[in-house]
């Protein structure tokens, strides 16, 4: 596994920043500035005490230099944090713009085998995450980040709504059907982080695996034609649809061997053929299993 890079104070800052209203982080930079400006515009004299070799306020004089490149460089960290979130917002727009203004004969159907939207077809991964991320502001969401470029990080958006916070997960794939494994991981880690709900967006489709998983969870599965729906409007509510089980989550406690969220399932084959049993959500890697009725 590749070793997570090392930021400085600085990147932190614009990144905090770029998770924030655009309006925080303004004021945020105006609010730094001013506090910040005020202290270090005012005289840094050196206070000394009888027997001591050592200024009294030896802290103060040593953060001052600091506090004046601070004065600048806080601010400007959350101007571009707040600038980033804009132009992304901006890119999201125009990327919609240019979707909805595809020839009609790309608009894809509710049939598994073209239910990928053409016009996402040459976009790369960073720019589905922004367009998805449209597609759930024009829905009523506030996009707190997302459009990360790269593939996928796990959790690619994270939402927020009526105060509850909604994960999003998103599958650019041309070629293959998103299968029930993805669905598992996005549960356990929604359940971990206690989001209201969850969302898997993929151009592409769900297997029927992944669909029965999903029912009956606060998981929403949007194909490339809900997608599209969504982007051009048809259904304003459409979201909250997917998620209509959010209200009426399953029970479900921790797993004995590793703590994850159990989940749930039906036996397929062998003795216990049709019988529901619990098993963990992190499968195959955990083979944990508790039967239905058994104590917790």
């Amino acid at each position: 596994m590749a070793r997570k890079r090392r930021t400085s104070p600085l990147e932190d800052l614009v990144s905090i920043s770029s998770k924030l209203p655009i309006w925080a982080s303004l004021l945020i930079a105006l609010a730094a500035y001013l506090v910040l400006h005020h202290y270090v515009s005012q005289p840094a004299t050196v206070e000394t005490q009888p027997g001591s070799a050592l200024p009294t306020n030896m802290t103060a004089l040593l953060l001052h230099p600091f506090l004046i490149a601070g004065q600048y460089l806080i601010p400007l960290a959350f101007l571009i944090g707040a600038a980033v979130k804009a132009a992304k917002a901006f890119s999201g727009r125009r990327l919609r713009e240019r979707y909805i203004a595809a020839p009609e004969a790309e608009i894809p159907t509710q049939s598994p085998s073209q239910s990928r939207a053409k016009p996402t077809a040459e976009m790369s991964w960073g720019q589905f995450e922004l367009l998805v991320g449209e597609a759930f502001r024009q829905s009523g969401y506030r996009v707190i980040d997302g459009g990360d470029y790269g593939p996928d990080g796990g959790v690619d958006v994270h939402l927020s709504k009526n105060g509850q916070r909604y994960l999003v997960q998103c599958k650019h794939w041309k070629t293959q059907r998103v299968g029930v494994a993805v669905i598992r991981e996005l549960f356990g880690v929604m359940v971990d982080q206690g989001a209201k709900g969850a969302f898997i967006v993929t151009s592409g489709d769900f297997t029927e695996e992944a669909n029965q998983f999903a029912n009956g969870k606060p998981i929403g599965l949007i194909n490339g034609a809900k997608l599209d729906k969504m982007l051009r409007k048809a259904e304003h509510s459409m979201p909250e649809d997917a998620l209509r089980a959010t209200e009426s989550a399953p029970e479900t406690f921790s797993c004995p061997k590793c703590s994850s969220p159990m989940v749930k399932r039906v036996a397929r084959k062998g003795a216990n053929v049709g019988r529901e049993f619990w098993g963990c959500s992190r499968y195959p890697k955990c083979r944990a299993i508790v039967n239905v009725g058994a104590p917790k």
